[in-house]
């Protein structure tokens, strides 16, 4: 009888043990990507480290930069802003190169899943996490399902299709970390925010709901349409407001003070979901309550046996 006694608590401690570790696992799983702050680089729609070269009529809204060279040639016909500029070679460029080179560093986070060889998206409807594989393709369709962030890391190159497409997902929270460079199709409808490490190249007409940030080689466009205005950050702009009279009726002297018209974009946080911690709280509540009447009810049978 002890024996047996021991053997069902045994059982029903491995159960609440292993109940707990798959809940705790799974908290852990929906908070593992987290996006990065962009800093400087948040007010950019394009960032190259050697050159920028544009064909046709491509718009974008945010800054375009280089840095550390200084080639940009194709604007016009290529337009930049509202409210975004043009930043060649300049402290504000050179800054958000930094800040997109940390950002880089940040998206290297431990995978959700991780795909062998090339992994071809087209298909695929994925919900928010970590992606790795050693390069990714897109032939088709990807679909983006529920609300977070998702990271893509690619350990080689980036390339899609022509005609092919991301729908779903917040554009602000889909990052693409490609080691090398990337290529978007010619008609691509893409999303994200795309860092690359070395060059990006988006074809003919295809368009981008993001940013594309190179920070060693080229940014090359041709006719693109590249939007994501509401994940942008506002640069500082300065203050036209009148320093008030003196007592004496004299104007006094005031040093004017940048006003910080929007907060820095960290494309997006992570979607945390407070009650997470709770279930887990009243799951092992529950394990104990059922251990210990259980226990309880063996002492008693055994005893009035």
């Amino acid at each position: 009888m002890q024996k047996r006694m021991l053997l069902a608590i045994s059982v029903m401690l491995v159960l609440s043990l292993s109940m707990a570790g798959v809940f705790t696992n799974v908290i852990a799983s929906s908070l593992a990507a987290t996006s990065p702050t962009l800093g400087a680089a948040g007010t950019y729609s394009v960032l190259a480290g050697e050159t920028v070269t544009n064909t046709g009529p491509t718009i974008m809204p945010g800054n375009l930069g280089v840095s550390p060279g200084s080639a940009v040639t194709g604007f016009p016909p290529g337009t930049v802003g509202p409210p975004g500029t043009l930043h060649s070679a300049d402290a504000n460029a050179a800054q958000a190169q930094a800040d997109s080179t940390a950002a880089f560093t940040s998206l290297d986070q431990s995978c959700d899943t991780t795909y062998p060889g090339t992994k071809d998206l087209a298909g695929e409807n994925l919900v928010p996490g970590v992606y790795c594989a050693d390069a990714f393709a897109l032939s088709g369709v990807l679909t983006l399902s529920g609300s977070g962030v998702w990271i893509f890391k690619s350990a080689a190159a980036l390339t899609t299709s022509s005609g092919s497409s991301v729908v779903g997902g917040d554009p602000c929270n889909v990052w693409w970390r490609v080691v090398s460079s990337a290529t978007i199709g010619t008609g691509t409808s893409f999303i994200g925010n795309i860092l690359a490490f070395t060059s990006i190249s988006l074809q003919t007409g295809a368009s981008l709901n993001g940013r594309a940030l190179a920070q060693t080689g080229a940014v090359t466009l041709d006719s693109n349409t590249i939007t994501g205005s509401g994940c942008l950050a506002q640069e500082p702009t300065p203050s036209t407001e009148t320093p008030a009279a003196t007592s004496e009726n004299t104007q006094a002297t005031a040093t004017l003070l940048p006003v910080v018209a929007g907060l820095p974009s960290t494309g997006g946080g992570p979607i945390r979901d407070g009650s997470s911690p709770w279930i887990l709280v009243i799951l092992i509540g529950a394990s104990a309550v059922a251990l210990f009447y259980g226990l309880r009810s063996m002492r008693r049978d055994y005893l009035s046996k």
